[in-house]
């Protein structure tokens, strides 16, 4: 079956959002808000909570984010407006809160995080998200998750994301997931690669987005070797870019 994989290389997606790590906190509400005002993509996270619920935030614990010493999945979601953001109003937003906000106004790129519990996260995210009329897709690290969304969904936009470190890079090659999906995510630290090219030479349809651009040498090398880029600004630091223009005519990949 063909997908339209246009919309995810039609303008550049904004890592958790359009933030500034001040006034705009990654993941948030703000952050959705803004990135929809200056008309990008999203990029955002989702983990499953010890009650069942799902939240769109980052890392694995909430110290940085929130000064708390407690995991994603341990969030109490029925108090959620005392997981304040980076000494901000913001809180940790749920799933269906960013559906709601972003009502299909701009892309959605949706990375589901690494489980254990693969079967019932991928399944609460689908419930959520099997009525919602915008555009999104589905990437993860996790090869688990995304061979899960292969089979049940295949209808889905798919896309494996890909590290730098040895021991996920071989696991991603090992595993052959570029079969299983419609574009890989890849850390900008794996480029050139000969591995990209080799697999967009046999597979024509195959898109390479690159993650994360946060200055002017990451775009230069991004430029030449990916379909579309995720990419971060961030106020507290000076040699980070400004947001790039919101038509991407400036990726050329040369294979």
């Amino acid at each position: 079956m063909k997908k339209d994989t246009k919309w995810l290389t039609a303008t550049p997606v904004a890592h958790r959002g359009l933030h500034n790590n001040k006034t705009l906190p990654e993941n948030s509400l703000g952050a959705f808000e803004n990135a929809i005002k200056h008309g990008y993509g999203i990029e955002f996270d989702v983990w499953l909570t010890n009650d069942k619920e799902l939240i769109v935030h980052h890392d694995p614990k909430l110290n940085r984010t929130c000064g708390r010493n407690e995991k994603a999945t341990q969030v109490d979601t029925s108090k959620l407006e005392e997981y304040k953001l980076m000494n901000t109003d913001y809180s940790i937003p749920t799933f269906k809160q960013t559906l709601e906000l972003v009502d299909g106004q701009v892309g959605l790129v949706i990375e589901i995080k690494p489980t254990k519990l693969v079967e019932e996260t991928c399944s609460k995210v689908w419930d959520i998200l099997k009525d919602y009329k915008g555009n999104y897709c589905i990437e993860s690290f996790d090869p688990y998750v995304v061979r899960w969304w292969a089979q049940n969904h295949p209808e889905i936009i798919l896309g494996q994301l890909c590290d730098w470190y040895t021991f996920h890079r071989i696991m991603v090659k090992t595993m052959k997931q570029y079969r299983f999906v419609d574009f890989l995510a890849t850390s900008l630290k794996n480029l050139p690669s000969k591995y990209y090219q080799k697999i967009c030479k046999e597979n024509p349809d195959m898109l390479i987005i690159g993650w994360t651009v946060r200055t002017q040498d990451n775009f230069d090398l991004a430029v030449a070797n990916v379909d579309n880029i995720i990419f971060e600004t961030n106020d507290k630091n000076d040699t980070y870019i400004a947001p790039p223009s919101t038509t991407n005519d400036f990726c050329h990949r040369e294979y």
